[in-house]
């Protein structure tokens, strides 16, 4: 295997298993204090008892996130030593920032989970340890972000004589393409997160007898459910959102990446949206596919007479691979199933709430 192929393969790996102890590290600090203030504030212990239940499993997985994130960061020194003695000097600032938000989220996670039930702390106390979770994991992440988003889009200094000038670690740090990737990928952990918790509710409510289901016995473990598909629905509302934003992006700054994933293979306006279908190659769709009439001109610029750059206009050197068209259909297939099962979910609760204890219902979220 190729050398760079391999060391690909390889840190992908490592950042496929990371990135799902990162955004359950994510999500669960904002979900364990909604429901810890819920429950102070209502002064009911059924939240403030489901607030330390998460918070147990939050503290394990932010030490495997840990333990993952080492491995991570050591193979950024061994597999790819040139990024960082090529721009060490403009991204090593977030790789500082990063540590110093994790020691903030390690102090707050420790005073969190060492305090509860706590006679001399207050519940109040307790629970602004916890916003001090939330706002370390938070700016942590955007630094690592802004790594990913500098590799995509280099910026903060000029390139000459085959050295680094003029070098704005904060321009760097605080570009277009970094905030454009951390809004839309923090509400796409949201998402991942609170559905496969409400998954694992589903799951225990499956286990058991429809009689039982529908008792009061378990009228709480609905209502968890309840607030895990408002939170995730919010969340999926600002993925679409910001993925507006990312199509604005990409047309604009990464035309290459845009061109390949949509199948644009010559530059013009009026650009249709395809879904489904592979590149057949001389500019043909193989495979079944859908197509919506100008909706990828107006992604790109707000006007279906707005021009899509096409592959024709990229280097062959220079264009991704186009193994990431299916991949993309993959994951368009998953954001459908996921707008009609949380959709379907506020339909039934508002039309049909007794359907929603129906085995199918349950088996689908």
């Amino acid at each position: 295997m190729d050398l760079v192929l391999a060391s690909r393969v390889l840190m992908g790996d490592s950042l496929g298993f990371h990135i799902i102890f990162v955004l359950f590290g994510l999500t669960l600090p904002i979900l364990v204090s909604w429901f810890e203030f819920t429950g102070l504030r209502k002064g009911d212990p059924r939240y403030l008892n489901t607030a330390r239940l998460w918070s147990k499993i939050m503290a394990l997985l932010v030490i495997a996130g840990v333990i993952s994130g080492t491995i991570v960061a050591l193979q950024m020194s061994l597999v790819w030593p040139g990024i960082l003695k090529f721009g060490g000097d403009v991204i090593g600032l977030p790789f500082m920032f990063e540590t110093y938000a994790f020691l903030i989220e390690a102090v707050f996670l420790a005073l969190y989970m060492t305090t509860w039930n706590n006679k001399k702390i207050s519940g109040w106390l307790h629970w602004l340890f916890g916003l001090g979770i939330i706002i370390g994991s938070i700016a942590s992440a955007f630094a690592i972000t802004s790594v990913s988003a500098w590799m995509n889009l280099p910026a903060g200094f000029t390139f000459t004589d085959g050295m680094l000038k003029n070098i704005d670690v904060f321009k760097a740090m605080f570009s277009e393409t970094s905030l454009i990737e951390f809004i839309h990928s923090m509400p796409g952990y949201f998402l991942a997160a609170s559905t496969a918790i409400a998954g694992i509710y589903a799951i225990k409510l499956l286990c058991i007898r429809r009689k039982e289901r529908t008792g009061t016995k378990h009228a709480f473990d609905w209502l968890v459910v309840q607030r895990l598909m408002i939170f995730a629905s919010i969340a999926f509302v600002a993925t679409v959102v910001t993925a507006d934003l990312t199509g604005k992006y990409l047309a604009k700054n990464e035309p290459a990446k845009l061109a390949t994933i949509e199948m644009v293979n010559k530059t013009t306006s009026n650009v249709p949206f395809v879904f489904g279908g592979v590149d057949g190659g001389n500019g043909k769709i193989a495979g079944p596919y859908i197509e919506i009439p100008g909706a990828l001109s107006f992604l790109a610029g707000s006007s279906t007479t707005s021009s899509v750059t096409g592959l024709d206009a990229i280097a062959k050197n220079e264009q991704p691979p186009t193994v990431i068209r299916p991949l993309f259909n993959l994951k368009l297939t998953f954001i459908i199933a996921l707008t009609i099962l949380i959709v379907g979910y506020f339909i039934l609760r508002w039309l049909r709430p007794t359907w929603l204890y129906h085995r199918l219902s349950l088996l689908a979220l």
